[in-house]
C-alpha cells in the first residue's frame, strides 16, 4: 500500500518536472526564433540602440539648461541632478513601450501576415502563447536598458553613488511582469477589436504624463497625483529612483513594492480571464476557424 502511494506521487512529481522542462523547451525555441528575426533586421537592431543614445543626448542637455539656471529643489528628494532623474525614469518605462508598443506591434504584424490563426491552431494553449511571444521583447529592452545606465555613466557621467542593487534587483523583478501581463491583455483586446486599444491608451499615454517619467510628481496638482498611485509605473519608477539614487532599502521603499505586488496579484487572474474571454469570442464572431 505504501509503496503504491510512493509510486503515485513519484509519478506526479515526474509529471510536474516534465511539464516544467516541457515549457523551457518552447520559451527557448520562441527566444531563439524571435532573435533570429531580430538580427536579421541589422539595421532596425542598430537604430533601436541609436535612439537610446539620442534620447539620453536629449534629457543630457534638458539637464545642462536646468542646471545652469539653479536647477530644481523638487530633486532635492531625489539626491540627484535631474541627468540621472530622468535616465532612470526613461529606462524603466522602456519596460511599459515593451509591453504595450512592442509586443502589440509584434502580434499586430503576424495578423496581418495571416499566420495568427495558424499559431492558435498549434497545441501551445493561447496564453502560454501570449507569453513565449513576449519573452524576447523584454529580454531585448532588459539589454537596452543596460545600454541606458552604461551610456549614461561612461559618455555622460551619470551619477549613482548610492546604489542598493538589491532594492533595484527587487523593484524590476517585480515591474516585468506586470508590464507583460499588460501587454498580453493588450494584444487579446486587438485580436478582438483589431484597431484601437484602451489599455495601450490608457496605460501608454497617461502613464508617460501620471507617472512622472521625466520630472518629480511633485509639479502635477494633488488630484493628479492621487490618479497617479493607480498606475504600476508610477511605483516601479519611484521604487527604482530611490534604490538608485538615494540607496534606499526594501524597507523604505515597503509602499511602492507592496503596491506592484498588489498589481501584479490582481492582474495574474484577470490576464487569464480576459485572454480567454476576448479569444472565446473571437472564435465565435469568426475572426478563427479553429474551435
Amino acid at each position: 500500500m505504501l509503496t503504491g502511494e510512493l509510486f503515485k506521487d513519484n509519478t506526479k512529481a515526474n509529471y510536474f518536472f516534465d511539464r516544467i522542462i516541457e515549457k523551457w523547451i518552447k520559451a527557448g525555441a520562441f527566444i531563439k526564433k524571435d532573435l533570429t528575426i531580430a538580427i536579421s533586421y541589422k539595421f532596425q537592431f542598430i537604430f533601436q540602440f541609436l535612439q537610446v543614445f539620442f534620447s539620453i543626448t536629449t534629457i543630457y542637455f534638458v539637464g545642462k539648461m536646468l542646471s545652469n539656471s539653479g536647477g530644481s529643489s523638487l530633486l532635492k528628494a531625489y539626491q540627484a541632478d535631474y541627468f540621472s532623474f530622468a535616465l532612470v525614469g526613461l529606462a524603466i518605462s522602456s519596460y511599459l513601450k515593451a509591453g504595450l508598443v512592442t509586443l502589440t506591434n509584434d502580434v499586430r504584424q503576424i495578423m496581418n501576415q495571416g499566420t495568427l490563426e495558424a499559431m492558435c491552431a498549434s497545441p501551445i494553449e493561447y496564453n502560454w502563447m501570449l507569453f513565449y511571444t513576449s519573452l524576447w521583447p523584454f529580454i531585448f529592452e532588459t539589454i537596452r536598458v543596460i545600454f541606458y545606465f552604461v551610456v549614461g555613466i561612461i559618455v555622460f557621467g551619470a551619477k549613482f553613488n548610492n546604489v542598493n542593487i538589491f532594492s533595484a534587483l527587487i523593484t524590476i523583478i517585480l515591474t516585468i511582469p506586470i508590464f507583460l501581463l499588460l501587454g498580453m491583455v493588450s494584444c487579446s483586446l486587438i485580436i478582438l477589436i483589431k484597431k484601437g486599444d484602451p489599455i495601450n491608451w490608457i496605460f501608454s499615454n497617461a502613464s508617460t504624463l501620471l507617472a512622472g517619467t521625466l520630472f518629480p510628481l511633485a509639479v502635477l496638482p494633488k488630484w493628479l497625483r492621487i490618479i497617479a498611485q493607480c498606475m504600476p509605473l508610477t511605483h516601479s519608477l519611484e521604487a527604482m529612483r530611490k534604490a538608485m539614487l538615494t540607496g534606499s532599502s526594501i524597507r523604505e521603499l515597503k509602499f511602492h513594492l507592496l503596491a506592484l505586488v498588489m498589481f501584479l496579484i490582481l492582474l495574474l487572474p484577470l490576464t487569464i480571464f480576459i485572454n480567454n474571454v476576448c479569444m472565446r469570442k473571437s472564435r465565435k464572431s469568426g475572426a478563427f476557424s479553429i474551435h
